[in-house]
């Protein structure tokens, strides 16, 4: 079994639809941004960011967004996890690009604005990825479907 980002190639896997995600700019209350109901990912490019590890699959992505905007990505820091990234963030040192779902919990404790991105990428879905359902072992499939019963929080 496996999770993957739908944007990747299957290869003759079997997939189910697993979640889904929104990307968005999480800020220190007081940044330029904090006050926008939305931002594109376009908007974020003036200013630095935390990242995560640069090979990351989200990382490769917005490399691609910004080279597509004729923008570079300045970053401040890369991190190793979204709490150290977000903790970036509260102390006012950078902005970052998380999963929404990940970011809000954070917004309250940390003094962040937590921003989705409008941008029609920013949306991520995952799949749950496998060779044959028949071929799992009974753990697996018990995990199989246990990941399948768990209601989508993004």
């Amino acid at each position: 079994l496996g999770i993957c980002w739908d944007a990747a190639d299957f290869g003759g896997l079997q997939t189910r639809r697993y979640r889904s995600d929104h990307l968005a700019v999480a800020v220190h209350a007081k940044h330029p941004l904090a006050g926008l109901a939305q931002v594109s990912f376009a908007q974020t490019l003036p200013y630095e960011q935390v990242s995560m590890p640069v090979a990351s699959a989200v990382q490769v992505l917005l490399q691609r967004e910004a080279a597509r905007a004729q923008q570079a990505l300045v970053y401040r820091t890369i991190v190793s996890n979204f709490d150290a990234a977000l903790r970036v963030v509260g102390s006012g040192i950078a902005i970052g690009i998380v999963p929404f779902e990940v970011a809000q919990p954070y917004a309250a404790t940390l003094g962040l604005r937590v921003i989705p991105l409008t941008d029609t990428w920013a949306r991520r879905n995952f799949a749950i990825c496998l060779r044959s359902e028949m071929d799992l072992s009974a753990a697996a499939s018990l995990l199989l479907a246990h990941l399948a019963s768990i209601p989508n929080a993004g």
